[in-house]
């Protein structure tokens, strides 16, 4: 499967969650994510997209609006520092019961510890604040789907 293909798969499983709006900080190893929300197979085609180039801004505006809303809505990033910067909304989100969805672009687990650019852990980053397992999500507290992408990255 593609990497544009799996992102499209990821994210209309968003939609089915209730997901209506999507904030965005740009970068490289998110660009399947980022190109799947315009693709023609993408239930999220639709949804509101907010774009960030701050990260941690960026979460904090989906918690104003999962507040006003009552909704879950998803974050997407790049990999790496961008990650983190993440945490404290998602601890915010946490202790609200705060449904909030963080996306985060990943390279693959074999340049993990190698030194490449931009791999920090990423798996179970937020520890116990988000869950980590679709299937098991509680929708009162935040989520993280990590997904990782080899290149090229836009592959089809």
């Amino acid at each position: 499967m593609t990497n544009v293909a799996r992102a499209v798969a990821m994210l209309n499983r968003l939609r089915e969650l209730g997901v209506g709006d999507v904030v965005v900080c740009g970068g490289s190893r998110n660009a399947p994510l980022i190109g799947g929300l315009t693709s023609a197979n993408c239930e999220l085609r639709t949804a509101n997209v907010f774009t960030f180039v701050d990260e941690r801004s960026a979460a904090f505006f989906a918690l104003g609006r999962i507040k006003r809303d009552g909704v879950p809505v998803a974050v997407i990033t790049t990999s790496g520092t961008a990650v983190a910067e993440l945490l404290p909304a998602t601890i915010e989100a946490f202790y609200s019961g705060l449904p909030l969805i963080l996306i985060t672009a990943d390279r693959p687990a074999r340049y993990r510890g190698t030194g490449a650019p931009q791999t920090i852990d990423q798996v179970g980053i937020f520890g116990g604040y988000a869950a980590t397992e679709l299937e098991k999500w509680n929708r009162a507290t935040p989520l993280h789907i990590n997904i990782e992408f080899d290149e090229p990255l836009i592959d089809e």
